[in-house]
């Protein structure tokens, strides 16, 4: 993974069909006693070449409301350029408070920018009031995060969509076996989609490698394999969920 400097390094594996359905068995997943979170996402899809205009640009825009009813937007870079993460984006500069570079490894290592910022009851309100709010969710230090270090397409928060909710179930010490205690969240939406992620947070390249490989035997002990596709995730959620016009969270 070369030089960068990251805060970490985040495993994930994905379960899918019935994988997912043997996992939440396996993993004696009961939803009553997980944090309940609701997710969005925001962008368009180009009318000419249907593609996702935001992500296929490697930016990621979403809103989550935890179980503590607090909104936070955040704003992703995936994949991010290590060329690029330099001055107040250095991993090591400690500029921001909710600024974090790390590698987002499911199939393989993708390096991450990403930035939160919590959101006030007002902005939501004006927001459920008015689509078109939509951008006020992003801070200046977020949107220079963007410009910055990002490419994004022109007029980036142009004519967004909606896309959600995600009906999020969390829990933070799930016991897959000898690797010990994972984070598990379980995403699912109208319309029968669903996936389960499993994930852990590394200080490191070589911490991380060992997790994961520990990670899989554990879930190969349980005979589960991870979905071999899984960082197709975000884009079949915004391809699944984005209406034709713009709409608001509720």
């Amino acid at each position: 993974m070369g030089d960068t400097a990251v805060d970490g390094v985040e495993v994930k594996a994905t379960l899918v069909g019935s994988e997912l359905d043997r996992a939440v068995t396996a993993l004696d997943l009961d939803r009553d006693e997980a944090e309940q979170h609701r997710v969005w996402f925001f962008d368009t899809i180009d009318p000419d070449s249907g593609d996702l205009r935001l992500l296929s640009a490697g930016v990621i825009l979403r809103l989550r409301r935890k179980k503590n009813k607090k909104w936070t937007s955040t704003l992703k870079l995936r994949p991010a350029e290590a060329d690029r993460l330099v001055g107040d984006f250095h991993a090591e500069a400690d500029r921001f408070d909710a600024y974090k570079v790390e590698y987002d490894w499911a199939i393989e290592p993708v390096l991450a920018a990403s930035m939160d910022t919590d959101v006030d009851d007002a902005t939501i309100d004006a927001l459920l009031a008015r689509p078109d709010v939509i951008p006020t969710l992003y801070t200046d230090d977020q949107r220079r995060l963007l410009t910055e270090v990002g490419a994004p397409p022109s007029d980036p928060f142009l004519d967004l969509r909606c896309a959600g909710p995600v009906r999020a179930h969390r829990w933070d010490d799930v016991d897959t076996g000898a690797l010990g205690d994972v984070r598990a969240e379980l995403w699912e939406y109208d319309g029968g989609g669903a996936f389960l992620e499993l994930s852990l947070n590394a200080a490191d390249y070589d911490q991380a490698r060992q997790q994961r490989t520990q990670l899989l035997a554990d879930l190969k002990r349980h005979q589960l394999a991870p979905d071999p596709e899984a960082g197709s995730k975000t884009a079949t959620v915004l391809y699944d969920l984005l209406p034709t016009r713009p709409t608001r969270p509720t």
